[in-house]
């Protein structure tokens, strides 16, 4: 076999422990029990990622060489059969959870790789007779050439469903009142978050390729727009009005300015509703834009 890849990852200690396992020596109701998430410790191993290029070249039978050609070779003779499940504690071959999924093998693969992570295993034929039971032989976020992997929930699944969340756009408003201030006078900001779209905590749930799944946004900052080509930000400061408010601006000149707040947010996501991971991605959605009217103040005498 090739040289395996300089890629490492981090799992539990007990799963990477599992890999090791027979499939004969599955226990359900083991620490994990029969769920789609498991995460036994925090205790991490180094496991070695097997590349492309080795995932393509599987033996295909005891003593396979990878040649194209195979002389002199019985017709029963043994020959290997490949199954590639999530690397999920209870996705065993052969068991009513083989293909579950979970969050550690949805996150675990490096960025520029596919994924998910997956466990591939291996057993021995001979004909329709079993000869080798099902055992571990790696593991690979190659999942487009693992062989024997179906389709399964991707992170990329989770990111496309986190950029089509219908997001709160929050609106920005101003004080003196009115969206009316002077020129060189503080004025000061403060976000309204609108009622329509997902604020940061709340919950958006939905179904992908059969398993829900569930969105939770969080605020990343705001920046702050002003109009006049200056803003501020990033800042997690919602602002506020006169005289604590620790958002504002000065305008230098008279005129209308289209003022609006950008919000960029992150997300966790969840299979169960009980563990939530991280999404690796951001998203910045501009909110609408609310003129403010800046007017010049003149001194009037006044003959009283």
């Amino acid at each position: 076999m090739g040289t395996k890849a300089a890629a490492t990852l981090g799992v539990s200690l007990a799963m990477f422990t599992a890999l090791t396992a027979d499939a004969t020596d599955a226990k359900p109701g083991g620490p994990c029990g029969l769920v789609v998430q498991c995460d036994i410790d925090n205790t991490s191993a180094n496991a070695e990622l097997m590349p492309r290029s080795e995932v393509l070249a599987l033996e295909k039978f005891p003593g396979d060489q990878g040649g194209q050609v195979v002389k002199d070779r019985p017709a029963n003779a043994p020959v290997y059969d490949y199954m590639s499940l999530n690397d999920c504690a209870p996705a065993r071959p052969g068991t009513s959870t083989e293909q579950v999924t979970c969050s550690h093998a949805l996150r675990d693969c490096p960025p520029d790789e596919l994924g998910p992570l997956l466990r591939i295993w291996r057993r021995t034929l001979q004909g329709a007779k079993v000869i080798e039971p099902w055992a571990t032989r790696g593991l690979t976020c190659a999942s487009d050439v693992a062989p024997g992997s179906r389709p399964t929930l991707t992170m990329a699944d989770v990111k496309a469903a986190f950029m089509r969340t219908p997001w709160s756009k929050p609106q920005i408003s101003s004080q003196p009142a009115g969206n009316t201030t002077l020129v060189n006078l503080r004025t000061f900001y403060k976000v309204n978050w609108t009622m329509q779209g997902f604020q940061p905590g709340e919950v958006d749930r939905s179904v992908l390729r059969g398993i829900p799944v569930q969105i939770r946004p969080k605020l990343v900052g705001f920046t702050y727009v002003f109009g006049d080509g200056s803003s501020t930000g990033p800042t997690t400061s919602t602002g506020g009005v006169y005289p604590d408010g620790d958002v504002t601006h000065l305008y230098r000149a008279t005129g209308e300015y289209p003022v609006r707040v950008d919000t960029t947010f992150g997300a966790d996501f969840s299979l169960d509703g009980s563990m939530w991971d991280e999404i690796p991605s951001t998203v910045t959605v501009p909110g609408p834009s609310t003129t403010v009217t800046v007017r010049e103040a003149k001194g009037v005498l006044v003959n009283h």
